[in-house]
C-alpha cells in the first residue's frame, strides 16, 4: 500500500475540456493544455515524485483521493466550525482526478492507468487544504 499527502491547493485547472487549447499546425489540430492546467501538473508530479516506489505496483489497483480546498471567504463561521464540508462546485470529481492519475502514471506508481479497478474520490472545503492519495493491490 502506497498512502501519502500533498501539501498543496487542489489545482482548479484539470487537463480536461477549458484546460487545453487547440492549434492548427501544418493542416493537423493540436492539442495543448493551457498555462493554468500545464502548471498545475507541473506542481503535482514535483510532490508526487517523492512518493513514487521504486517499481511501478502490478495488478488491479484501489485509488483513493480526497482534494481538500480552504474554506471559501463567504463561508459561515458555522459552516467552518465542522472542519469539513463537501464540496459539491467546480471542478468534478471526473475532471480533477484524471490530472492527478496522469501524474502517478507518468511517475511510474502504477503501469497504466486502466489498472485503477476502484476508485474512490471525495472532495471537501476544509482548513488543512492538500490532496490525500491511497493506493493499494486488489
Amino acid at each position: 500500500m502506497i498512502q501519502f499527502h500533498l501539501p498543496i491547493v487542489p489545482p482548479k485547472a484539470t487537463s480536461q475540456g477549458a484546460g487545453k487549447r487547440i492549434a492548427i499546425i501544418r493542416g493537423k489540430p493540436m492539442f495543448f493544455k493551457n498555462q493554468k492546467a500545464q502548471s498545475a501538473e507541473n506542481d503535482l508530479t514535483l510532490l508526487a515524485s517523492r512518493h513514487a516506489p521504486e517499481s511501478p505496483m502490478e495488478g488491479p489497483l484501489h485509488l483513493s483521493i480526497t482534494f481538500a480546498w480552504p474554506w471559501r471567504a463567504c463561508e459561515s463561521k458555522k459552516n467552518r466550525a465542522l472542519g469539513l464540508m463537501p464540496h459539491a462546485s467546480k471542478p468534478d470529481c471526473s475532471n480533477v482526478v484524471k490530472m492527478l492519475e496522469d501524474v502517478l502514471t507518468k511517475l511510474r506508481f502504477w503501469n497504466d492507468d486502466n489498472q485503477v479497478a476502484e476508485l474512490s474520490v471525495r472532495k471537501f472545503w476544509s482548513d488543512q487544504p492538500g490532496i490525500n492519495v491511497s493506493i493499494r493491490n486488489l
